[in-house]
């Protein structure tokens, strides 16, 4: 039986172990949190975020073919941030399916889909410019050039917009290697 004032020793192996688990504890709180605040400004979860087909020359959901996470694409012009579209305004271009919120965008996508698609094919720009490929989050976009660009991460967004004009010049030079890796 202990006394009070008595010390208890904890071998090392123990202490490492409690220590490791809760540092683990407090990064998956971080990450939860961080991917809670991920959302569009209407509400849409990171979730809706498309999701595989990364060797497609359009970033769209695996198993509904889905662009943008059903977001309409001239959302980004038209209300300066990313709305869902609703499916009973859809159009089939680029081997993918876009969802628009009216009528009146579906024909101006239809009659210009160069313009209001997502630069880089939905992908992200930062990983472009950098020779690679990464999925873009329709939630984390920037217009430049009157394009949408589209990034992996927060981060690559604000390193992005601390050099555009060169990080621009770089993406444009590589996407047409990166294509040519993607299956048509």
């Amino acid at each position: 039986m202990m006394k009070y004032g008595q010390f208890v020793t904890i071998p090392k192996g123990y202490l490492l172990g409690i220590v490791m688990a809760v540092q683990i504890c407090f990064l998956l709180a971080w990450i939860g949190v961080s991917m809670a605040q991920e959302t569009l400004p209407s509400g849409l979860s990171r979730d809706f975020a498309p999701s595989g087909f990364l060797s497609d020359t359009i970033v769209k959901d695996q198993f509904t073919g889905l662009a943008l996470g059903g977001v309409d694409p001239l959302s980004y012009f038209v209300n300066g941030q990313p709305e869902l579209g609703k499916p009973e305004h859809d159009l089939t271009h680029s081997g993918a399916l876009w969802w628009f919120s009216n009528i009146g965008n579906r024909a101006a996508f239809e009659d210009a889909p160069e313009i209001y698609k997502p630069q880089f094919g939905g992908y992200g720009a930062m990983a472009v410019a950098r020779s690679g490929l990464a999925e873009g989050r329709p939630q984390i976009w920037l217009l430049q050039d009157d394009r949408v660009l589209l990034f992996h991460s927060h981060a690559n967004r604000i390193a992005w917009q601390q050099n555009p004009v060169e990080l621009m010049e770089k993406a444009q030079a590589q996407w047409p290697f990166l294509i040519k890796k993607l299956v048509p």
